[in-house]
């Protein structure tokens, strides 16, 4: 084992000592608790006082490891002064200590309804073995947590996404889309601009929606401008002799057809051919 794994489990188990120091003396004063509420000055003797007693006796033996001995004297002759110190002392020398909270409930005979009403943190219950009353009840007790929670941090808004309140902004100011309104809005546009650059709102007085106004001349009309126009050629400007002028006045004359090569007469003629790179 390598020294920091040795620093490590020596860490875990005074973690370990002190938790159960720790759990030892919150029993004890758990036990005060419920010693107030049956009123007991000190503990009854018999049977049911020995138990209670030995329990005690362990519980103080592990609260005060510096000198176990002191504490277990001490805690009896408050409790029991009708016991015998040295034999109690004795007992604890060799005796288990290992009690459960369940375990000492069941020695102080406290139960569920005991544990909620003295409000004990270190004792369990002698009558809920599988914890499903104690469940039942953290359950309810963190759902009335949360109630008061939500209270007190409620803005008094109903809960849900709020719902809008007559024309949205969008639709308000006339843009195609909402998308298109807080891109518009994000750029710096006006809020009655919409998409095809026209800024009423295209909104009747009763409030409903309408198509936005076109422009007169559809975009699919517009010409352009009268430089860039030309004139068509009309058939009665067709010379009579023929000739075919272009836009500019210019005679137009198409190129000269494709003139094919006449195949070669016989292989011996193809064969010459080839090897010269030209055809007769």
């Amino acid at each position: 084992m390598s020294r920091v794994e040795g620093s490590a489990t020596l860490d875990a188990k005074a973690d370990e000592e002190s938790l159960k120091v720790m759990r030892a003396i919150g029993r004890l004063s758990d036990a005060k608790k419920i010693f107030a509420d049956r009123q007991w000055p000190v503990l009854p003797q018999g049977i049911r006082g020995q138990r209670i007693l030995r329990w005690g006796a362990d519980q103080a033996y592990v609260a005060c490891p510096a000198n176990p001995e002191r504490s277990v004297r001490r805690w009896c002759r408050k409790w029991a002064p009708w016991a015998d110190l040295d034999e109690i002392v004795a007992y604890t020398r060799t005796s288990n200590k290992r009690w459960s909270d369940d375990e000492s409930a069941a020695v102080l005979e406290i139960g569920v309804s005991d544990r909620q009403r003295i409000r004990l943190r270190f004792i369990g219950a002698d009558n809920d073995p599988n914890y499903e009353i104690r469940d039942a009840l953290q359950r309810a007790k963190d759902a009335g947590y949360s109630r008061t929670y939500r209270a007190k941090h409620s803005s008094g808004r109903p809960r849900g996404r709020p719902k809008s309140e007559g024309v949205p902004a969008w639709v308000a100011a006339g843009a195609s889309s909402k998308a298109t309104y807080y891109r518009n809005l994000k750029a710096g546009k006006s809020e009655t601009e919409n998409a095809s650059g026209d800024i009423s709102k295209n909104i009747t007085p009763d409030g409903i929606k309408v198509s936005p106004v076109q422009s007169a001349e559809p975009a699919c009309d517009q010409r352009p401008p009268e430089a860039a126009r030309r004139q068509p050629i009309r058939l009665h400007d067709i010379p009579t002799d023929g000739l075919i002028l272009d836009q500019d006045g210019v005679e137009f004359r198409p190129p000269p057809p494709y003139q094919r090569r006449p195949t070669p007469k016989t292989w011996m003629d193809a064969a010459f051919e080839g090897y010269n790179g030209v055809r007769s």
